[in-house]
């Protein structure tokens, strides 16, 4: 027994070398090298190898030990060569899948290969099928000539050499985690951009916790790292700009975790009057049911999907920097940090003197000195004359606490959210009158901000948009949801938005809308691109009443299409789908339509390189 499991560890520490030779083929032609200094090296080759080697010991715990212990050295050896085999086969092909859609096989791919007419997606034509079958044969030959080469090497290694493959994979494994959380922590191109090519990988990263213990990011300029534009061709054309010498302002108002419920005459009062009077839209669709990837959409007209090519390239984005070149004065008043998520480094790297914090005790604090910041500064912002830039970002509906000596319009009311009592059966009323309470004084707040426009002569030449970054959901699917971030159904990622345009007539939009038109709206209406939006947005005109079809909502990571009849096609991070309606009840037997999913995918990634 002691031969056999000497061999297998052989064979598992060259398997676990093949595999990981396999992985850092991903790199092959990919326009990431680009960016890719010598640590960016140095993470992908110990990555890729630290990644091969845990995935092949998990093989090795499950399919190999437990029958060696036995003595059933055929069962053993066979098991373990097969599934090294097939993970070796699966590298192969999924290489390949990542090559046309940029990203990993998932339930997407499996769902289309195993439904109706796969054919009018993948072309299997002879030759390439024999083409394919023998790279496929020549791997599986290469992991059972391994097995063949371990028991040779089993005959003249010495107990040294296995202590030095387990040493060296435990350092493998430390470097590609410690320079991971190096470059996550300074945003580190060559780092970040290369850890999304090896399939399933999830390396830690430590940014926040490095902060809370008192270390500052410093991060990286681009003459210091190879940044850029990296993977992205961002925009598509250059942008033709309109020379226009009358600037209309810009104001951005953001609550977070809005439900369109809350916007009644009774909880929201002002900003339900501002709505009977504006350009109300009434069904607009967050691009994610998360702070992080909604605000990102919001402010770029991208798919979520780019986070980490915008983070990791230094990428900002043409709407702050079509600002600035335009000569526009920045004001930001955000309740909640704009450090973490790191929107300060993402969107906002360029914008002068940005104030990424408030001081305040609670959400409750922040948001009140927010609105009064904001109106303190607008006699002075008014007095310029120069065009500006507002954006203010309240917290309060997110943070769920109200203090509990401010009146409370609805009872009965919870003064804080008691998640520990949340079931499917819990009564609804005290936690959303706690939430209505909330957007009752958020609504106050705001109602004052548009109040002090207009006493500053402001109104009529000011663009206002007030919308929320995604939903919040009070178990209205009757499926025990509660809040956001756990599906992407209507409560959790519809929105509002209302839009005051000077000079524009009242009137209330039924078509679907998404984050991802404010961008291409504000850019053609005001700033004066010329471009099709299509050259730097995934979105349309707010007006355009095309149908939204294969709507993306979600993150790079996990992520759903919303199709025309409300079907959820949802992508769990670990690769598999779940299909639903509306209402989040699973529908069985779903087959993609194979040319429709390529077209959202194709139009997905026509921003990568």
């Amino acid at each position: 027994m002691t031969q056999l499991l000497k061999k297998g560890f052989i064979y598992y520490l060259l398997s676990s070398l093949f595999i990981g030779i396999l992985f850092m083929l991903y790199i092959y032609s990919d326009p990431v090298t680009e960016q890719v200094d010598g640590w960016g090296w140095l993470f992908y080759v110990t990555s890729c190898l630290s990644h091969a080697a845990l995935l092949v010991l998990a093989l090795f715990i499950v399919f190999f030990l437990p029958w060696a212990l036995m003595r059933l050295k055929r069962l053993a050896v066979g098991l373990f060569v097969f599934s090294v085999s097939f993970l070796g086969i699966i590298t192969v092909i999924n290489m390949q899948v990542y090559k046309i859609y940029r990203f990993h096989i998932n339930g997407f791919i499996l769902n289309m290969l195993t439904g109706p007419n796969p054919g009018d997606i993948f072309q299997f034509d002879t030759v390439l099928l024999l083409e394919e079958g023998a790279l496929l044969a020549v791997i599986a030959a290469i992991c059972i000539g391994l097995w063949w080469l371990a028991c040779r090497l089993n005959a003249i290694w010495k107990k040294r050499v296995y202590l030095t493959g387990i040493a060296l994979t435990a350092i493998m494994l430390l470097t590609a985690n410690a320079l991971h959380i190096y470059g996550s922590f300074v945003v580190k191109p060559s780092i970040l951009l290369t850890s999304r090519l090896v399939p399933y990988y999830f390396p830690i990263s430590m940014s926040t916790a490095l902060e809370k213990m008192g270390f500052e990011r410093h991060t990286l300029d681009l003459d210091d790292s190879i940044g850029g534009k990296g993977e992205l061709y961002y925009p598509l054309r250059e942008l033709a700009v309109e020379n226009d010498t009358t600037k209309t302002n810009i104001v951005f108002i953001l609550i977070d975790s809005w439900s369109k419920r809350a916007v009644t005459e009774e909880c929201m009062p002002h900003i339900w009057q501002f709505a009977q009077e504006e350009q109300n839209f009434s069904n607009h669709v967050s691009s994610s049911n998360g702070t992080r990837y909604s605000v990102f959409s919001i402010f770029t007209g991208l798919q979520p999907y780019y986070w980490p090519s915008f983070q990791g390239g230094h990428q900002s984005p043409l709407f702050i920097d079509q600002l600035l070149s335009q000569g526009y004065d920045f004001h930001f008043y955000p309740s909640a940090t704009l450090k973490s998520p790191p929107f300060s480094r993402v969107l906002f790297q360029h914008v002068p003197n940005l104030r990424s914090e408030t001081p305040g005790e609670t959400p409750y604090d922040r948001d009140c000195r927010i609105a009064a910041d904001c109106i303190r500064d607008l006699p002075e912002i008014a007095k310029k004359g120069k065009p500006f830039f507002t954006f203010l970002f309240f917290d309060m509906p997110h943070g769920l606490v109200y203090p509990s000596d401010k009146p409370k319009y609805f009872q009965p009311a919870w003064d804080y959210a008691n998640y520990a009592v949340l079931n499917n059966d819990t009564p609804v009323e005290p936690f959303w009158n706690l939430y209505r309470n909330i957007c009752h004084a958020t609504d106050s707040l705001i109602g004052d901000v548009l109040e002090e426009l207009r006493r500053q002569q402001l109104f009529d030449n000011t663009v206002i948009i007030l919308t929320g970054d995604h939903a919040q959901e009070f178990n209205e699917n009757h499926k025990n949801y509660w809040g956001h971030s756990s599906n992407f159904s209507q409560y959790q990622v519809a929105v509002p938005l209302v839009i005051h345009e000077p000079g524009k007539p009242t009137r209330r939009y039924a078509h679907r809308t998404t984050h991802y038109d404010i961008i291409p709206t504000l850019m053609h209406d005001y700033l004066k691109v010329k471009n099709d939006p299509a050259d730097y947005s995934a979105g349309r005109l707010l007006n355009d009443s095309t149908p939204r079809l294969w709507h993306f909502v979600g993150n790079e990571l996990r992520y759903a299409f919303l199709l025309e009849d409300d079907t959820i096609l949802t992508k769990e991070g670990a690769g598999w789908i779940e299909v639903t309606d509306a209402r989040m009840n699973p529908i069985k037997d779903y087959h993609i339509q194979p040319q429709k999913f390529d077209a959202a995918i194709k139009y997905l990634n026509r921003f990568f390189k």
